[in-house]
């Protein structure tokens, strides 16, 4: 009988073959997935994968991980799977539309929705949340506050009108910030 390379150890894909079977992915997906025959699969759980490996491979890497980095590239492979996913996505569309399938063209509207959206996320394009500013001049508390308080100061004439001259300052600053932009003439 002639003796060969492992086909499993010269495949392309052999380190997520071995993570799957080390995880005990059956060998009859791996198969299919791969397209490796099932005896060869065996085979070489058999002869190249030894418990220790296997358990190696649960464990993960113990290597020193530089987040910052992994977070960078990550997020490049992230942007450059989602510009060639909508590439597909809008190739799809187009079929939708010339052959007039309105579920069809509906639903690839909402994933080319959802690819944009989270592409804009990753980029920082799309804000996450809401910003909501509240003018507290205008509230009816703030000016019960401010009746009170210069009702209050009113038995010291000089403090009451320090107080007001220092509210109309801040109110005259805060007013100028919130005046719409003058239109051209």
């Amino acid at each position: 009988m002639k003796k060969g390379k492992c086909t499993v150890c010269s495949h392309r894909e052999a380190s997520a073959i071995d993570l799957a079977l080390a995880r005990g992915v059956s060998v009859t997906a791996l198969s299919r997935r791969y397209k490796l025959g099932p005896d060869s699969i065996y085979r070489h759980k058999n002869n190249h994968l030894p418990a220790t490996v296997r358990a190696k491979l649960l464990a993960g890497p113990d290597i020193e991980i530089d987040l910052d980095q992994l977070r960078e590239s990550e997020s490049q492979s992230l942007l450059a799977n989602l510009v060639a996913l909508r590439h597909r996505l809008f190739a799809a569309l187009d079929a939708a539309e010339e052959y007039q399938d309105a579920g069809m063209l509906t639903r690839v509207a909402s994933q080319l929705h959802a690819n944009l959206e989270l592409t804009g996320k990753l980029l920082g394009d799309l804000g996450v949340g809401s910003t909501t500013n509240v003018n507290v001049l205008v509230m009816p508390a703030y000016i019960e506050l401010r009746i009170a308080l210069i009702g209050a100061l009113a038995a010291f004439p000089e403090a009451k009108l320090a107080v007001a001259q220092a509210l109309h300052q801040l109110e005259s600053k805060a007013a100028e910030s919130i005046k719409p932009p003058e239109m051209p003439s």
